[in-house]
């Protein structure tokens, strides 16, 4: 266990006791379960850290791992939601079979970037809309939906430099230059602060008059008032303009790394410099995401992943692979997530979306999301010639998989340009209707897979997982969060699951649980 300020506690263990189901799921009671977990949560003092794991376990005949937990995950510009919580049943030995429908398109720009929020889906370009999954369309919302965070029952919103938590101010603007992306982890508020001075442009910091970046880790806890900075952490980066693409935590640490390749850790105590930025060498982090007991970082220019352990950054070469018949320069791990107990990464500039079994560790491609233009290696990005022709930039038409965004049953998926640009007649070579292919949201679906918001208790709250041949559901407290029903080759797999074994308390794909206590059980399948 780690014993650093800020870092997570622990009690977890296995109890067997009996429940009785309450009236509002007594439906299920009809079915033919084949699996019923219960699990006493208590997540203690909510201090913006990630959940994690609540259990991994394996059927008897070894053909199926199921799972749940929290994802601990921050793709390019917005941080998953810590509370909702995520269920899986993965075949041991391979991947099922994935279908994939578009929703109606967000925006009228060349592209989109989704975050989701109590259970709500959110596009955001230069406006943000909500999708009404029952109206089968999307409303248009304010535009500071896109910068919250919940904390307990509270709503922490980032507006510019301020920041209110529950209508109260919280933090001010500075008198010069601005606060922004900000993060709340391990009872800290962390932002960064640019003071760009009388010039413009990245370079050296010299001293404050000329210019700044710092970053701040602020300790605020719900309740205690406005923030106060003089309690701040600060480190001073060494480039005037650096920003993050990223946050992430790993045991206790809070983790950033800049658009110049400076990644630092936070510790509760102090600041020090894990991987150090070169203003000459492009090194730039679009995604952190918590899998097992490491925290994978999406990276430019491989387009592949690096690991980190606490201590050191490995390059996973291979991870993921590259397409068949395009360069391997310039490519972006942008978008990662865990949907199905599987690893998914979206990739930069062919828009590549790619898919790891931890169990077979095999990758394959689960789908390009555009069929255009073909792929070459002639070029590093699709349309170069075309774009450079016009003396636009010459990869503007890059193809973006800017996220991926589990909810329900389903993953939703996003695409854009190099960024969410309005389609010109003068860029008649991407097709006046194939540039839609820009700024879609696809739902990608792998029977197995669901998704639900929790409600915020104080102390326990009781969840059961049910896998029968009426589907899967996830009960908090009696209340159903959330149902699928299964599918005709879910149902047959159900039908021939055996009980399981091997099951595994508080760590799994999700990485360490990281709440205050995790009691759980196996409870008796009803008869077959």
């Amino acid at each position: 266990m780690n014993s650093k300020a800020g870092s997570w506690p622990r009690s977890i263990g296995i109890v067997v006791i009996g429940i009785v189901a309450p009236a509002s799921v007594l439906p299920l009671a009809s079915a033919q379960s084949a699996v019923d977990i219960g699990v006493q949560l208590d997540r203690g003092e909510d201090l913006g850290q990630n959940f994690g794991t609540l259990f991994e376990a394996r059927t008897k005949d070894g053909k199926f791992v199921l799972g749940a937990g929290f994802l601990g995950l921050y793709n390019t510009y917005y941080r998953s939601d810590r509370h909702t919580v995520h269920f899986f049943i993965r075949p041991a030995g391979g991947a099922r079979k994935h279908t994939m429908g578009e929703l109606p398109r967000p925006g009228k720009l060349a592209g989109a970037y989704l975050f989701s929020r109590d259970g709500t889906l959110y596009a955001a370009d230069a406006d943000v809309h909500a999708w009404n999954e029952s109206e089968g369309r999307w409303n248009e919302e304010a535009p500071n939906q896109r910068h919250r965070t919940r904390v307990a029952n509270g709503m922490l919103v980032f507006d510019g430099s301020q920041v209110e938590f529950n209508g109260e101010r919280m933090l001010t603007g500075p008198a010069q230059g601005r606060y922004s992306h900000f993060y709340y982890a391990q009872s800290h508020l962390f932002f960064y602060h640019t003071y760009w001075a009388e010039q413009r442009g990245y370079r050296a910091y010299t001293a404050d008059r000329a210019g700044y970046s710092k970053l701040y880790a602020c300790p605020w806890r719900n309740g205690e008032g406005p923030i106060d900075l003089a309690k701040a952490v600060v480190l001073t980066v060494p480039t005037v303009g650096e920003i993050p693409f990223a946050y992430g935590q790993l045991r206790g640490d809070v983790l950033t790394c800049s658009n110049i390749g400076g990644l630092y850790a936070f510790d509760g105590n102090r600041w020090r410099t894990v991987l150090d930025g070169d203003l000459n060498t492009s090194y730039q982090v679009y995604s952190m995401l918590n899998f097992h007991d490491k925290l994978l970082m999406g990276q430019y220019p491989t387009g592949e992943l690096f690991e980190f352990n606490g201590e050191t950054v490995t390059h996973l070469e291979g991870w993921p692979p590259r397409m068949d018949g395009v360069r391997g320069s310039a490519r972006e791990a942008q978008s990662t997530t865990i949907y199905g107990g599987q690893l998914y990464v979206g990739v930069w500039p062919w828009g590549e979306l790619w898919r790891y079994h931890p169990g077979t560790k095999d990758w394959n491609l689960a789908k390009r999301m555009f069929d255009h233009p073909a792929p070459t290696e002639k070029t590093t990005h699709p349309y170069e010639n075309e774009c450079a022709a016009l003396g636009v930039v010459s990869n503007q038409w890059g193809q973006r998989v800017t996220s991926l965004v589990a909810s329900g049953p389903s993953l939703m998926v996003s695409t854009s340009a190099k960024w969410p640009c309005k389609w010109e007649p003068k860029f008649d070579f991407v097709g006046r209707d194939k540039w839609k292919a820009y700024g879609t949201v696809s739902r990608l679906t792998v029977p197995g897979h669901l998704s639900a918001p929790l409600a915020w208790t104080e102390g326990t709250t009781e969840l059961r997982f049910t896998v029968s041949d009426a589907g899967i559901a996830i009960i908090q407290d009696g209340n159903v969060a959330a149902r699928t029903e299964a599918t005709n080759a879910l149902s047959s797999e159900i039908a021939s699951m055996t009980g399981l074994t091997d099951i595994t308390w508080g760590a799994g794909v999700y990485g360490a649980f990281g709440g205050s206590k995790l009691d759980g059980e196996l409870r008796p399948a009803a008869h077959r």
